[in-house]
């Protein structure tokens, strides 16, 4: 029996748990955030739009250095300048940071003398000519001190949010032209979050034009329960975000990814990662976020538009780089969230006290299209790097990146058996025995051992939009080694890859679909995940996040915030 969106929302009890949820401001109202539009002319932004194209974008290089990026809208000449509250005077290097904005973002580093555990700040603003300054509330951020101080750190993890496949797809073409705008340029989700702002128990309606958009509003959805209701120290987004998806372009609205100049795709990655500033809007001010690059983020090696993408991504997206310790393009790099100790050793070298974090860029260095499991590379610098940098030392350490660099030999719904797509949670020799006929040709396979030797916690991954963890097998030091697989904020499950016979092999069986019951060998979107450290050890929750029956095989018991599964390591 088909149950209807208003109908589940009922039987679901929305109107009391989502309630509940509710808050005064998701974001504060601005009566200059005006949309020039007939949806919804009034609506405000989590920024303000007459002077930004997004909100600021704070985020940690190193344990002792902080960026801010704020992103003035082009042509705007605006005096910037940044109080640090708790000391209530204006940043120390320049009372006033004067600029004009041409096609311009403005990186402002914050060079730590005495870090604390919370940075407290607010970004005063004007156009120049102007009297009066404006300002963005007091943004809190946690500093990768936060850690020592209270003995625990909390991680969300982002997995596949896939917003570009609310594209024009069958019966799901958008016929507003307004906001098909606002589809392109991402602040589509804002939109979503200002109806869910002003009512918590909003859910679009079946057959309006808002229903073909239910990967933002998922989205949307998944950034307002982290808003209200999580405070991490950082998100990292495991990759399939916006940019590559080329085969979506056209129903964006642009040309076909095979019909465009040079200058148009370069043009086209600028919206994109513009537009992914939009998204996080909401969150970025307060919370670091940092990536993972997937195969749908337009840095494939051998994609046409690696190039564009990559620059647009260190122009608005600043990640950790050499002076971290990480790659010069900032595609993969170390996260230490705590401090160096003032301790030496006998060879003067100062020890690392906290917690290791290991980036890694799994898409940028195989330079053909994979055809087979073993196309799969790091590229010797990555790889050789990763074995280097996991020798220090730490209390923990976890690896991230897209998926495995390697995976069963089929395409996405294994009907194709001319590419690979680094499907599957595959980590050593026994899983390609049966694939290929000369496993140890796997990549993934020294790089297991890389991970083992160094006594990695965990490793995480995504790409296969569930929910699931996996042992891999022994570490040198008898300790098991496991990999989690992230899950998805996203609208719909994939059913034809559940039924497909590596899939059921390496993943089991998703069990009830629509999810009535908990019998299923992993879950479905939407939700994501939280990764909790503290004295007590390691766990990892999958959250709900977005009501998306009968798209999932999650419970209908369980409710937006509900943990659907818990995992001690």
């Amino acid at each position: 029996m088909k149950i209807s969106r208003r109908k589940f929302l009922k039987i679901a009890g929305l109107g009391g748990a989502a309630a509940a949820m509710n808050s005064p401001a998701l974001f504060p109202q601005n009566n200059n955030n005006k949309l020039n539009s007939a949806i919804d002319p009034d609506y405000p932004f989590p920024y303000d739009s007459k002077y930004f194209d997004s909100s600021e974008r704070v985020v940690f290089l190193d344990t002792n250095e902080m960026s801010i990026n704020v992103l003035p809208r082009e042509g705007m000449s605006l005096d910037i300048r940044i109080i640090q509250s708790h000391e209530d005077r204006i940043w120390a290097q320049s009372k006033s940071l004067h600029f004009v904005c041409v096609n311009e973002s403005l990186e402002i580093p914050i060079n730590s003398i005495n870090w604390r555990p919370e940075f407290k700040y607010r970004i005063e603003y004007k156009e120049i000519g102007e009297k009066t300054w404006k300002s963005t509330p007091q943004r809190i951020v946690k500093t990768p001190l936060n850690y020592l101080n209270e003995g625990k750190m909390e991680v969300i993890l982002i997995g596949d949010d896939h917003t570009p496949d609310d594209a024009d797809l069958g019966n799901t073409v958008l016929l507003d032209e307004d906001l098909r705008k606002l589809r392109l340029n991402g602040d589509y989700i804002n939109l979503f979050l200002n109806k869910l702002r002003e009512n918590s128990d909003y859910f679009p309606e079946d057959g309006s034009e808002y229903a073909k958009l239910m990967n933002g509003f998922t989205m949307a959805s998944t950034i307002r329960r982290i808003l209200l209701h999580e405070n991490p120290d950082f998100i990292i987004n495991l990759g399939d975000h916006r940019g590559g998806f080329g085969h979506k372009w056209r129903g964006l609205g642009l040309k076909g990814q095979f019909d465009v100049t040079d200058q148009e795709r370069d043009q086209y990655m600028k919206i994109f990662k513009i537009g992914t500033r939009k998204i996080y809007s909401a969150l970025s001010p307060k919370i670091p976020i940092y990536w993972a690059l997937g195969n749908h983020d337009g840095e494939m090696g051998y994609n046409r538009t690696r190039n564009s993408a990559m620059y647009y991504r260190k122009k608005y997206f600043k990640l950790p780089g050499l002076s971290a310790g990480g790659s010069q393009d900032e595609n993969f790099y170390p996260l230490s969230w705590g401090k160096k100790s003032k301790i030496k050793d006998i060879y003067g070298n100062e020890h690392f006290q906290g917690i290791l974090f290991v980036i890694l860029d799994s898409q940028g260095y195989t330079s053909q299209f994979p055809r087979l499991p073993e196309d799969w590379t790091l590229g010797l610098d990555q790889k050789k790097w990763l074995e280097n940098i996991l020798k220090t030392e730490a209390e923990k350490k976890f690896v991230f990146f897209h998926h495995v660099l390697g995976g069963w030999p089929a395409g996405p719904s294994e009907n194709r058996l001319d590419i690979a797509y680094g499907r599957g949670p595959l980590f050593e020799y026994k899983d390609y025995s049966s694939l290929v006929s000369q496993p140890d040709r796997i990549e993934q396979l020294d790089i297991t051992r890389i991970l083992k030797e160094n006594r990695v916690d965990l490793v995480f991954y995504g790409h296969d939009h569930i929910f699931f963890t996996h042992e891999i097998g022994k570490e040198v030091n008898g300790r098991k080694l496991h990999a989690v697989c992230v899950g998805s904020p996203k609208h719909k499950g994939e059913i034809p890859w559940y039924n497909g016979a590596f899939w059921r092999q390496f993943y089991g069986d998703y069990g009830d679909y629509p999810g009535k019951t908990n019998n299923a060998d992993f879950w479905g979107p939407s939700g994501y995940t939280k990764l909790i450290i503290d004295k007590e050890g390691i766990r990892v929750d999958y959250i709900r996040s977005a009501y998306n029956h009968p798209f999932t095989n999650i419970p209908w018991s369980t409710t937006i915030g509900d943990i659907q599964q818990s995992v001690v390591f």
